[in-house]
């Protein structure tokens, strides 16, 4: 008998352990990422926080922003979005955004969906409840509007950068309507009828595209509301709930 056939098991049961060891490793290493390849995203969704930096916006009890509700319910709706989404912010911390620079972040990456946030600041008792506006031009002559392109109509075409959202009109106020039935039916706060208004903010959106103002933060029970983290995560679910429902229509 060999001098070494005694050690033949332990240097098999060892060698046996550092393969398995090494098959392992190198399965954690190769294991993919979690994250969808882009072919696989249902689309690209642009959330603009309203205001920011030194425009803070409306101002609540004991001094909470606009800027700051805007920003943190657009991190909420992200977080929900993706990975589904390709989702874009058009600002991710506290600095001072131009309007324009805010569409042009949306059409620059080629979003298919571009949301602006926002929270009302009102004295009044009567201004209360979250609103959700489409873009709509103050019209002399109503008869004008039957001049507007359909929202396909010339899409490759060069277009004045003031008259671009005015194509996507019918599709933004289905976006709305989608927006209106999900606030409406969770029933957390008041909603208010969708209206067309002539909004900066959406007028160089080459998508659909609306706004929605969440609720007064100078009203005593929607600014306590709009201080809670729960009130805006319940807000963020049907933000993507509609999103979901329009896009998958589409």
């Amino acid at each position: 008998m060999s001098a070494f056939s005694g050690k033949l098991p332990v240097i098999r049961s060892t060698w046996t352990a550092l393969v398995w060891v090494l098959v392992l490793s190198l399965t954690a290493f190769a294991a993919p990422a979690k994250r969808p390849i882009p072919g696989a995203y249902l689309g690209t969704v642009a959330i603009d926080p309203g205001h920011g930096g030194h425009d803070t916006g409306a101002k609540g009890a004991e001094g909470y922003h606009e800027k700051t509700v805007t920003l943190i319910l657009a991190r909420l709706i992200s977080d929900r979005l993706q990975p589904d989404y390709r989702v874009i912010l058009t600002r991710n911390a506290d600095y001072r955004l131009d309007i324009p620079d805010r569409t042009a972040v949306a059409n620059q990456e080629g979003a298919d969906l571009f949301i602006s946030i926002h929270a009302g600041g009102s004295y009044l008792k009567e201004a209360t409840g979250l609103s959700v506006f489409y873009f709509k031009e103050l019209l002399e002559n109503p008869e004008a509007a039957e001049a507007e392109p359909a929202e396909n109509e010339g899409r490759n075409q060069p277009q004045p950068w003031d008259t671009v959202q005015i194509r996507h009109q019918t599709a933004s106020i289905e976006l709305a309507g989608h927006f209106y039935s999900f606030f409406q039916n969770n029933g957390i706060i008041t909603v208010n009828p969708i209206e067309g208004m002539p909004l900066l903010v959406l007028l160089g959106a080459d998508m659909p595209a609306v706004l929605i103002e969440i609720g007064n933060l100078t009203h005593p029970l929607e600014g306590k509301s709009l201080k809670d983290t729960s009130f805006l995560s319940e807000l963020a679910d049907q933000i993507k709930n509609a999103i979901d429902t329009y896009i998958k229509k589409k």
